[in-house]
């Protein structure tokens, strides 16, 4: 025999006014408790007027039981999440979290990449005709030109807009191509990584041994938070990618490829994103003749910002 009514209502009174404090709250778009709770309770309150029914319990307690569910349903099934929302929680941490809960290729990527370029800034930078040995003449001259003493760093407003569209487009089709060679047992991303750290240092390290800093460190280091860190986790996501079919643990290859794949829709998103920014930065403030110091005080603010969130942004969230 089931529990008396009174006994019925006493135990789950409290549980019933929380998912009617949701509801109105949900009514109002004032929310201050995550809405994962709502389909719990919802099939809690649809359960108890069964039993209600069930039971013949009084018709005030079927009815306000009724009523929740009705109320309820109109939630469950007629509202339409809000994209902006979502695009907005991702932002504000659940890329974050993506990019930790996937730390083991992020760090193996960091390493490919950062590695060969710190070693190679350091070792061209101390003599810096090594970097032809890497880059060829034609890309030293390129450098010279655009970093050397005779070089005019700066450019019209309606260039800037030109160079912003190029920016783009030749950051993001690195990283795709960084990411998108990651299908091939993750090589492919291993040697891009390689192959970007390898030239980029030696890039740095020539024209910082040449004396060429005051022009090239302030104009760089304002977008590089972003641009590096984004080409950084584009490979990072490659890597997954590969890693899939060698490790494809309970799931058949194909299947473990596809849910990789389906997992690093976010970072795809996430790191295209961030060189958008880049490329913003990159066209309207980096060129701009601002006292060295200032860029230097702006990018190490960047730097900044981009490493603390991705170390605590999220952290919390369910």
């Amino acid at each position: 025999m089931g529990m008396s009514q009174e006994a019925f209502v006493r135990r789950y009174a409290d549980g019933w006014a929380d998912f009617e404090e949701l509801l109105e709250r949900m009514e109002s778009k004032h929310l201050d408790r995550p809405v994962h709770e709502f389909p719990r309770q919802f099939r809690m309150v649809c359960r108890h007027l069964a039993i209600a029914r069930s039971r013949g319990y009084s018709l005030g307690v079927q009815t306000r039981l009724e009523r929740m569910v009705e109320r309820g349903h109109g939630k469950f099934y007629g509202a339409r999440p809000d994209p902006w929302r979502k695009v907005w929680e991702y932002a504000a941490g659940g890329f974050a979290r993506d990019v930790r809960a996937n730390w083991k290729p992020m760090l193996v990527s960091l390493l490919c990449f950062g590695v060969p370029f710190v070693s190679l800034t350091l070792w061209v930078a101390m003599a810096p005709d090594r970097a032809s040995e890497i880059l060829g003449l034609f890309m030293l001259m390129n450098l010279d030109s655009m970093y050397g003493p005779s070089a005019d760093m700066a450019r019209e407003a309606d260039s800037d807009v030109m160079m912003f569209g190029y920016y783009i487009y030749n950051n993001v089709g690195i990283a795709l191509r960084t990411f998108g060679s990651g299908l091939f047992l993750g090589i492919g991303s291993l040697f891009i990584l390689l192959f970007n750290g390898v030239v980029l240092g030696a890039a740095s390290g020539y024209v910082t041994g040449m004396g060429y800093s005051d022009n090239f460190w302030p104009f760089v280091i304002g977008h590089g938070s972003f641009e590096l860190t984004a080409i950084v986790l584009a490979g990072g996501a490659g890597l997954k990618i590969g890693a899939a079919p060698i490790w494809p643990g309970r799931y058949s290859r194909l299947a473990a490829i596809r849910k990789a794949a389906r997992e690093s829709l976010g970072l795809i998103l996430g790191f295209s994103a961030m060189l958008v920014i880049a490329a913003f930065i990159e066209a309207f403030w980096s060129p701009r003749q601002t006292e060295p110091i200032i860029r230097y005080v702006v990018g190490g603010g960047l730097w900044l910002f981009v490493i603390s969130y991705f170390a605590f942004s999220g952290k919390g969230a369910r």
